[in-house]
């Protein structure tokens, strides 16, 4: 049951990831449309469509300015707050910068951080998995990321609360 639930979790990723390469006609978006056709057929489509997802949401700078908002929305909930220390807090900022980068194919800005590692053995439960996800959701409200970009950035989040509540 896991593993179909990964599989459908990893296609909806994917497809989300699509769906921003197809609404991306900037620049930076060297894709076009028959490329984006083609996104579907491998693993380099998903990879250019990643790319997609990293300069839609600015670029490194505007990945820092979502981390930092998710990380302000952490310290200040009560309940995340009495799990997650500073240095767990700061490891799951750049856990979630390395996420970004790595479906993007782009190298980890941060090596070493891992947001799963970073809140593995916190003793997070269904509520606090919420309330991170509530958190994730609300930085990407303040730093306005739009609804493909937002559904992208959420999907990223899923297999790591999954494997937190299994782990319970």
């Amino acid at each position: 049951m896991k593993i179909r639930a990964s599989a459908a979790i990893g296609i909806a990723l994917l497809a989300a990831l699509m769906s921003l390469t197809a609404c991306s006609k900037s620049a930076e978006n060297a894709m076009t449309e028959s490329g984006a056709a083609s996104a579907a057929s491998g693993a380099s489509g998903a990879m250019h469509a990643g790319l997609s997802l990293m300069n839609q949401l600015g670029g490194i700078t505007g990945v820092t300015k979502l981390a930092d908002a998710f990380g302000a929305n952490i310290s200040a909930n009560p309940i995340l707050s009495k799990v997650l220390d500073a240095a767990a807090i700061t490891q799951t900022k750049n856990g979630l910068v390395n996420e970004i980068a790595k479906v993007s194919g782009m190298a980890a800005p941060n090596p070493g951080a891992d947001m799963l590692g970073a809140l593995t053995g916190k003793g997070l439960d269904a509520q606090g998995v919420n309330e991170l996800t509530g958190a994730l959701s609300s930085a990407a409200d303040q730093v306005k990321v739009g609804g493909p970009q937002k559904s992208a950035l959420m999907a990223l989040l899923t297999p790591i609360t999954n494997t937190l509540l299994a782990k319970q």
